[in-house]
């Protein structure tokens, strides 16, 4: 991992922990006072963008160097009780770029995963998520053929929903994309996006 997102994975694990420490101490939990007996219910969206650092390999062969770049989530879905929220989350990390023939081409990671939000304590942010789904790589050439690769992806990782109103929360983010692609008489192709990013979150 190089320097950049090493410095920001800390500095949004930092957040997350000092949230989880004042909460433990039962002062005031985000930016408004929320009733202790816990707020997550019903549907919730949450919209947000971020930095991505993707390496890809081929099988057998050593990960690239990291390249980073922005990317866009979107996830939306259920809570069936204070401890879990369930739904469906598109993540996409983009790379557009102009190649040595002049070319403007747009490189694109994508995730359609169903994931799942764990919050260990009833009254506090703090969550682990995961999920799994369908992976997307695709490269396309403006003005020319594009190209698309589909496989499996999973992701794990961990957020805190700091409130900001009755319904809505600003959610940080830090997790881990793997991504599998195999085609017939093809080496497999690995590719792997460490994520940080921010969310609001809106909770009916």
């Amino acid at each position: 991992m190089s320097r950049t997102p090493r410095i920001l994975t800390l500095a949004v694990l930092g957040v997350i922990l000092s949230l989880q420490s004042l909460a433990a101490q039962g002062g005031r939990r985000g930016l408004v006072e929320l009733p202790r007996e816990g707020t997550r219910h019903g549907f919730w969206i949450a919209g947000g963008i971020g930095y991505g650092e993707e390496k890809y390999r081929f099988e057998g062969g050593e990960f690239s160097d990291g390249l980073g770049k922005p990317t866009f989530a979107l996830r939306l879905g259920g809570t069936p009780d204070q401890h879990l929220r369930l739904g469906g989350e598109i993540t996409v990390w983009a790379n557009p770029y102009t190649d040595d023939d002049g070319f403007n081409i747009t490189e694109t990671l994508s995730s359609l995963t169903m994931m799942g939000q764990f919050y260990p304590l009833r009254t506090s942010g703090l969550f682990l998520k995961g999920g799994a789904g369908l992976g997307i790589s695709a490269a396309e050439v403006e003005g020319g053929n594009s190209t698309t690769e589909t496989g499996f992806v999973f992701n794990v990782g961990a957020g805190y929903d700091i409130p900001v109103g009755r319904t809505l929360a600003i959610t940080p983010t830090v997790e881990m994309f793997r991504h599998r692609f195999t085609q017939r008489d093809q080496p497999t192709l690995q590719e792997r996006l460490f994520h940080i990013g921010i969310a609001l979150t809106f909770n009916r």
